[in-house]
């Protein structure tokens, strides 16, 4: 029972245990950031940790809810104290100044607390994890993520998974059939109307109704239980390498992404690596102009060439030429996250972890010493009652 009881105080009340659920989230994050791939560790592996830390929290706000009527709900067996500190005043005085001061007493009269708003803030605490947890975990369960990358010309079916470039379904993921056909109308480049760029669309339903709207990045437009908003622009130019002996050294589409800080007059900007170069590709829109810088054997070479102007462009060793460019919307659909009730959670949560630090228990074990009592503390009342009663 003994150990039955050590094993219920570490599951239900130590603070520790509850560190135990934050290295699966760390790693996830660590592998993400460095591009390290970890055998189990992935997003499901994520939404079964954060599941079991709601039923935890559950759990331990049901047992504080339970302690609330009680007069003693600590308990004299969490958190005992090693060292007493000895008083002149006997066990059966020091109980009677103690429980005058408001102290309640265990069966056995050998320890008391005093109920305190700290452990309400403990309950609050909790309920606001369990919030938290398990709105996000039923998010996460519901979950539909999709990108896709489309330009102007025919409608997209949105409600076809095959429609994007990468997908996130959760288990229990809302179904997309409810989804419309979306048809991009034309493309804003950056600019003091849009300084991000935007998308002028149309999101046609099943029974022909449009609805014409312009999408801009991190700005949703809600079209029945799912988000829509477009990420950002991104052009994809063919990229052609070769040698002056007509060897090709490098043919493929190149994503340029928009660059966080321009670099000169170039606002994309995306990488490239072929069989024995690397380079990047840059790219000013408004004049078509596109600068390649290719990297190979320790020498650098850089070519400018001008989209359907140039049919190709000789640099050094090698010969450039760009016959094909997309010119895309990274559009991004996601069913609806709770994220007011999960701020929410988070908040009453920080609120009762307050409560819990700036209140601090006040809780006393007594016994039978040679001359007077021996006491255990925790909090610094208890001392200041007895020590007065003494003066």
């Amino acid at each position: 029972m003994k150990a039955e009881s050590k094993l219920s105080r570490l599951i239900l009340v130590s603070p520790w245990f509850l560190l135990s659920f934050i290295i699966i989230p760390i790693t996830v994050i660590l592998s993400i950031k460095y591009h390290v791939r970890i055998p189990l560790v992935g997003p499901r592996l994520l939404l079964v940790n954060n599941i079991c830390f709601a039923f935890l929290a559950a759990c331990r706000l049901l047992r504080y809810l339970y302690g609330l009527r009680k007069e003693v709900r600590y308990g004299a067996a969490y958190c005992r104290p090693r060292q007493a500190t000895s008083i002149q005043m006997p066990v059966a005085e020091a109980r009677v100044v103690l429980s005058g001061a408001g102290y309640a007493f265990a069966a056995d009269g050998g320890y008391a607390e005093k109920r305190d708003s700290g452990y309400i803030g403990t309950t609050i605490l909790y309920g606001g994890l369990l919030i938290l947890l398990a709105t996000g975990s039923w998010d996460n369960l519901r979950q539909f993520a999709g990108v896709l990358l489309d330009g102007v010309g025919p409608a997209t079916k949105l409600s076809m998974v095959e429609s994007y470039r990468s997908l996130t379904i959760g288990p229990l993921a809302a179904r997309p059939d409810s989804l419309p056909r979306m048809q991009i109308i034309s493309q804003f480049l950056p600019d003091s109307t849009y300084p991000k760029g935007a998308t002028d669309v149309a999101l046609i339903s099943d029974d022909g109704k449009e609805m014409r709207t312009v999408l801009k990045p991190r700005d949703p437009v809600s079209y029945g239980a799912f988000d829509i908003y477009m990420a950002k622009l991104v052009f994809e130019p063919q990229i052609v390498i070769k040698t002056r002996d007509s060897r090709t050294l490098f043919d493929a589409f190149v994503k340029l992404d928009p660059l966080v800080q321009k670099r000169g007059s170039f606002s994309f900007y995306g990488p490239f690596e072929g069989a024995d170069l690397v380079g990047g590709v840059y790219y000013q829109p408004e004049k078509s102009l596109l600068m390649v810088v290719i990297t190979r054997g320790g020498k650098k070479v850089v070519a400018d060439m001008v989209f359907q102007v140039d049919q190709q462009a000789v640099q050094g060793d090698y010969i450039l030429s760009c016959a094909k460019m997309g010119e895309w919307s990274e559009i991004h659909v996601v069913h609806r996250r709770h994220k007011g009730v999960q701020v929410a959670g988070g908040i009453i949560a920080l609120i009762g972890l307050m409560l819990r630090i700036t209140i601090r228990p006040q809780r006393v074990w007594l016994e039978e010493a040679a001359e007077g009592s021996a006491i255990r503390l925790s909090g610094k009342e208890v001392m200041r009652l007895l020590r007065a009663d003494e003066g």
